[in-house]
């Protein structure tokens, strides 16, 4: 599984995951985690869970994501 972080300040929050949504079905991709945080500053922060870690490199491109260390993931998904 691979988790992608990415984070957006002052984003427009429906434009933003109507991106990524359009993106993921183009794709045919389908993300088993969609997790949205808000934090200090207006900024935005999405973390998505992928079954493949193809798709999670893919979507970090395009989207300018980080992708999770295993530490990092093992340390989110416990939480």
């Amino acid at each position: 599984m691979q988790i992608v972080e990415i984070r957006h300040r002052g984003a427009d929050l429906v434009a933003t995951m109507a991106r990524m949504r359009t993106w993921l079905d183009h794709q045919r991709i389908e993300p088993s985690l969609f997790e949205i945080a808000f934090l200090p500053g207006r900024e935005i922060r999405f973390r998505l869970q992928f079954k493949k870690a193809a798709d999670g490199s893919a979507f970090a491109s395009v989207f300018d994501g980080k992708l999770m260390t295993e530490r990092d993931s093992a340390a989110i998904l416990a939480a």
